[in-house]
């Protein structure tokens, strides 16, 4: 049961971290629309080129965490 639960979690957070970097202004819009309206050009891209490295990281994390736990399981 458990490790489905890790199966689960590793997922969602796989597909939450492809939807931001493939999408990262709906996503800005969605969870930070005051910074990204407030901001110069400049800014927004910076702030947008942030959101899309948040989305890889948050992708990478949750593949190494299945990776770990279908190759260690139980430990």
């Amino acid at each position: 049961m458990e490790s489905a639960m890790e199966m689960i979690m590793c997922s969602l957070s796989m597909v939450l971290g492809v939807f931001v970097a493939a999408f990262p202004a709906r996503t800005a819009k969605i969870w930070a629309s005051e910074k990204l309206d407030k901001g110069t050009p400049k800014n927004r891209l910076w702030f947008l080129r942030c959101w899309r490295m948040f989305g890889v990281l948050l992708f990478l994390a949750g593949a190494l965490a299945a990776f770990d736990s279908i190759v260690f399981p139980g430990q």
